[in-house]
């Protein structure tokens, strides 16, 4: 099935398998896979919104830091600030970016549709199908662990806050380490909130997962190389050979076998070893597909999610 118009212009989920399934030792299996969340462009309503505000500047002060001259200590703490980041689960990250505002404003239209019965909100999770089944058990086993998580870290990082006060008597320089755990916090307070408000729309059987035969053929035209795994997300995108994708199979064929689709139901799942799934060519294609914005935060979350998978086999093997 096609990504379908209604599909482009509301909410939906983007699920990118990342890596092949494998089977966990209690049995189950394992297959790391993105999430990517589309809301739609919030409308003013004429009152402010603070926290939006807040995020905003922050995000305009860290972008002049990093337009500071090479050797400043702005341009510095920026560039290590990056590497922290990358650091950060692909996971969290992904949760985070969710407008979380926008669940009531969701549900209050959804509900004006029927003066007689409450109507929920339908949001396509749209994924490839010949790379996985439908995603709907991973995706909900993910925010079953994630919200308790991101609720501890929430916790934690603003108890670990007020203990950075010692740093304020440094001159010049503003106190960073406070200001890195607020923003730990808040993060994980971000991913807390999205985690509950998805888990809402989950118990509702609002989510409905949909092939996409342009994302079945993406995953085939950049799938990368059986024989090296890690090639094409530590190489940066110039340098990746263009001939990589010739290795895979035809446009007509799966990229994976049924032994490496996350399909719990196949008796021979997950027996081969894992391995990537994409190339990072992929990503310029993925943000044609889906008609992101090139300054979203899109391929630069794809290319962090694709490292951290690789990072993650090298950590299991």
């Amino acid at each position: 099935m096609s990504i379908s118009p209604a599909a482009k212009r509301s909410m939906r989920i983007i699920a990118l398998p990342l890596t092949t399934a494998t089977r966990k030792p209690n049995g189950g299996l394992s297959q790391l896979t993105y999430y990517h969340f589309v809301t739609p462009t919030p409308k003013n309503e004429g009152k402010p919104n603070w926290a939006n505000w807040a995020t905003s500047k922050a995000s305009d002060i860290w972008a002049g830091f990093g337009k500071a001259p090479e050797g400043h200590w702005k341009r510095r703490t920026f560039l290590y600030g990056e590497r922290l980041v990358d650091r950060i689960d692909f996971e969290e990250l992904a949760l985070k970016s969710i407008d979380t505002s926008l669940a009531p404003r969701i549900f209050r239209q959804s509900e004006a549709q029927s003066s007689k019965e409450p109507v929920t909100p339908t949001i396509p999770l749209i994924y490839p199908g010949t790379i996985c089944s439908s995603p709907m058990t991973h995706f909900q086993t993910l925010l079953e662990k994630r919200t308790p998580r991101h609720r501890k870290g929430f916790i934690m990082w603003l108890l670990i806050a007020p203990l950075t006060a010692p740093f304020m008597i440094v001159p010049v320089i503003p106190n960073l380490p406070f200001f890195f755990c607020v923003w730990r916090s808040w993060s994980h307070w971000r991913a807390y909130k999205a985690s509950a408000f998805l888990e809402e729309f989950v118990k509702r059987n609002a989510i409905i997962p949909e092939e996409s035969s342009e994302l079945d053929k993406l995953y085939v035209e950049y799938a990368a190389p059986i024989d090296t795994p890690s090639v094409a997300a530590t190489q940066p995108l110039s340098d990746i050979d263009s001939d990589a994708s010739s290795t895979s199979a035809t446009p007509t064929s799966s990229p994976v076998s049924e032994s490496e689709k996350g399909d719990p139901g196949s008796p021979k799942a997950a027996e081969a070893p894992r391995r990537l799934l994409l190339t990072r060519e992929a990503v310029p294609e993925l943000l044609k597909l889906f008609q992101l914005r090139s300054d979203s935060s899109f391929a630069a979350d794809v290319y962090r999610a694709l490292e951290q998978a690789r990072l993650r086999m090298e950590k299991d093997k």
